[in-house]
């Protein structure tokens, strides 16, 4: 037999075997990149929010704005207006300006509102008389409705004044009266002294003297030490200063009336000045009464930029809570609800229950705190437009509060 020969194996490596991974830890390495998505989406959130805060509720403007959102398609008594923005009086009902850059109407009723291939299409009728813009000129529509000054816009003798707060001097508005009462108008944030001249004829039908107010931050003049508006925080200060003005003037007792922040510093007033058993009452349009509902309420209807869903809670709650660090923001301060226990003045209140820029549910929150001293009026306006929706009734609701006052 031939000889067996043998193989060697000294030169046989095993092959490597692979390593493999278990369902649990491809489960968990899943679960931590998810994890760290959320968390990256989290923290980038609330920041982007805080800097919204800052840009949108905090920081007073540093130039004055008009970008005309409409363009005249008709003109004539029936005014065609046609946008493909989204602007806030578009399709409401009621009384607003028309205001273009060679002049000014008034309109009365909205007589149509359609959508034509996402262009939003307003008819408006022109109060008889008036002469609206040219076709193709750029508008805007304009809830103060009348424009200019007491003198202009109805006829009033008035005098340009300035009081002193503890920053500076302010601007107001001084329209004589015969009695003793005094009603000082505080203006809402980013607006100006016109916005009082739709109420201006019934405080004036009942022989007040008004003040109308300027205060920190408004467009041209003195800034908080902050740099921030402070909703009532500080600015209640520069209402002291005016009521003094008043005083000093003659005024026995005050009707403060505010407007959406105006509204807001009118309360911090009435929590904590010396000065406030003067207030005789107080009327509100809109009201802030808090400034962290407001902006929980505005976040609810922010998307989050790039994925486009809705702004989770817990997202603007870590947001306000960096502004607040970043901002310093005392949000405690600015919840006027948690004050009422010192709201001594009868207070009539105007809200929307379509208002989307300050929740009507402050304002029911707060004539549930305080019945005693609290009307609150509910309309369907949209934010400060509730005299816009029928200024007839506004008008005499105010007057029967007054009167029945006395």
């Amino acid at each position: 037999m031939g000889k067996r020969t043998s193989q060697s194996t000294s030169s046989f490596e095993p092959r490597p075997r692979k390593v493999r991974r278990s369902l649990a830890f491809n489960l968990t390495r899943t679960i931590a990149i998810l994890a760290l998505g959320v968390l990256v989406l989290f923290l980038a959130g609330g920041w982007v929010y805080s800097n919204e805060i800052r840009s949108s509720a905090l920081r007073p403007p540093t130039t004055p704005q008009t970008t005309y959102e409409w363009t005249v398609t008709a003109s004539g008594n029936a005014l065609t207006l046609k946008t493909s923005k989204d602007p806030a009086d578009a399709g409401h009902e009621g009384f607003f300006g028309i205001d273009w850059t060679t002049g000014y109407a008034h309109t009365d009723e909205l007589i149509s509102s359609t959508v034509e291939d996402g262009l939003t299409v307003d008819v408006r009728r022109l109060l008889e008389g008036e002469t609206g813009p040219d076709v193709g000129q750029p508008a805007n529509t304009d809830t103060y409705y009348w424009r200019g000054d007491p003198r202009t816009a109805h006829g009033y003798t008035f005098h340009e004044v300035r009081y002193t707060s503890d920053i500076g001097s302010f601007p107001a508005w001084h329209i004589p009266g015969t009695s003793d009462t005094w009603a000082i108008i505080v203006h809402g944030k980013g607006a100006t002294l016109e916005e009082s001249l739709r109420i201006l004829p019934t405080l004036m039908d009942l022989d007040y003297h008004v003040l109308v107010i300027g205060y920190r931050n408004d467009f041209g003049e003195t800034r908080d030490p902050s740099g921030y508006h402070q909703y009532g925080k500080t600015e209640w200060v520069d209402l002291v200063a005016a009521v003094t003005y008043a005083n000093e003037h003659g005024a026995a007792d005050h009707v403060l009336v505010g407007y959406s922040y105006g509204a807001g510093i009118i309360t911090s007033y009435l929590t904590q000045s010396p000065l406030r058993n003067f207030t005789k009452a107080a009327i509100l349009d809109s009201p802030m009464f808090s400034f962290e509902d407001t902006i929980d309420y505005r976040a609810s209807q922010k998307n989050l930029p790039v994925v486009g869903f809705k702004l989770p809670g817990i997202v603007g709650t870590f947001a306000k809570s960096i502004a607040a660090w970043r901002f310093d923001i005392d949000w405690d301060a600015t919840n006027y609800l948690e004050q009422t226990a010192e709201l001594h003045a009868p207070m009539l209140i105007f809200h929307g229950t379509n208002d989307t820029s300050v929740p009507y549910a402050t304002s029911l929150e707060m004539s549930k705190l305080r019945p005693d001293i609290t009307t609150l009026i509910t309309t369907d306006a949209e934010h400060v437009r509730s005299w816009n929706l029928d200024p007839a009734f506004y008008d005499a609701t105010i007057k029967d509060f007054l009167e029945g006052l006395d």
